[in-house]
């Protein structure tokens, strides 16, 4: 039906690839169409078949979870008018209510529920229906506001990332909802996630055991990260270390000093069979960095910019805190990294490199003993 008014003539797989454009973020690249060895489809062919015989499960499962049904609306109601109203006029056969003003919107949510269909998800009966959404509505009043802020305002289904705060004159507003992990187990605290309205609707009709125990991990995740900034509150940071990081931003690669001055194993606080991921990570900051910051850190020490002493004593107490509650090394690294973040505002990355110097200086992580 679209294809016959809103086309401009394009054939079948271009016109195809243009619809999932309108309705989804998911490049042609991540679409789960491989070539089928038993008839040597091509790709083209292959979206020719979905036009004729629908969508395959795969193909569905591979974007259900990234629909934008106001992207959709918002494109289609660029389209001629006179192309709308015709639209709408076919469509009427289906649902005598369809107009000019609402045919977008009809044929978004029309679209969303072939995918999910086809995806295997089968939409709940309108009782089903009333009963979750009274349940999130429920479960937003009295959660909402820790989850959001659990989840940093973005929601936590994986491979989203939407903002679940939207700005429109001037004016921010939570536009999420609160979802259960578990279906089967109570709407505790525990057990809620924030999502995205879209994420949220496709998750309250999938039942996949893959998904609940991706959003379990993720739960698990967010619930460390919140104990962890509350373990640090209160704790004092010296606010000269901004300073600091100003300086490291402005470098250029001239301005490094010779490493092999003072060189630091971190091996012997990081051992790289455990994560090698931290190791190099800290490794390369510190080989790059460390005796360039140490000029800056103890210049900026005589000159009265920062209090050196305070500064290490405040990273080990901050350190041993995270310790004492069992904390991993790459959570020690990431949380203490976001500490120094929320004092000076700086990017992470610059953060991460004021962290890696600590560890080398022994007031991040023990030496290792054997």
């Amino acid at each position: 039906m679209m294809k016959n008014r809103i086309s401009d003539g394009a054939d079948v797989p271009y016109f195809f690839r243009d619809l999932v454009a309108m309705i989804t973020d998911v490049t042609e690249e991540e679409w789960a169409t491989p070539k089928d060895p038993s008839s040597k489809l091509t790709k083209e062919n292959t979206i020719r078949s979905y036009a004729k015989r629908g969508l395959s499960k795969k193909f569905a499962q591979s974007i259900v979870y990234r629909l934008s049904p106001e992207m959709f609306i918002e494109s289609l109601n660029t389209r001629p008018h006179a192309a709308i109203a015709l639209l709408a006029g076919d469509y009427r056969s289906y649902d005598p209510s369809a107009t000019s003003d609402n045919i977008a919107h009809k044929l978004a949510y029309c679209f969303i529920d072939i995918i999910q269909r086809a995806a295997g998800l089968v939409p709940k009966d309108e009782l089903e229906r009333q009963k979750l959404m009274q349940q999130a509505h429920e479960l937003k009043i009295k959660f909402g506001d820790y989850l959001r802020d659990e989840a940093e305002n973005v929601c936590a289904f994986p491979g989203c990332s939407n903002s679940l705060m939207v700005a429109d004159n001037g004016k921010a507003t939570p536009v999420f909802e609160v979802s259960l992990i578990d279906k089967t187990k109570e709407p505790k605290i525990d057990n809620l996630l924030a999502m995205c309205p879209q994420c949220h609707a496709t998750y309250a009709i999938d039942d996949s055991k893959k998904i609940l125990k991706e959003l379990q991990g993720i739960k698990k995740i967010l619930v460390a990260h919140k104990q962890s900034m509350k373990l640090l509150d209160g704790m004092p940071l010296e606010k000269g270390i901004i300073g600091v990081i100003r300086k490291i931003k402005n470098m250029k690669e001239k301005d490094l000093l010779d490493p092999s001055l003072d060189p630091k194993d971190i091996r012997e606080k990081l051992d790289p069979d455990e994560n090698l991921a931290l190791y190099r990570t800290v490794k390369n900051y510190v080989d790059t960095y460390y005796v360039t910051l140490k000029e800056i850190i103890t210049s900026a020490d005589k000159r009265g910019e920062i209090d050196y002493d305070e500064v290490q004593d405040q990273m080990k107490a901050i350190y041993k805190r995270l310790k004492k509650a069992n904390k991993s090394n790459v959570e020690i690294f990431n949380e203490i990294s976001e500490k120094v973040h929320k004092v000076s505002l700086q990017e992470d990355i610059y953060c991460q490199i004021v962290v890696a110097y600590f560890i080398a200086k022994c007031e991040v992580f023990d030496a290792i003993t054997e």
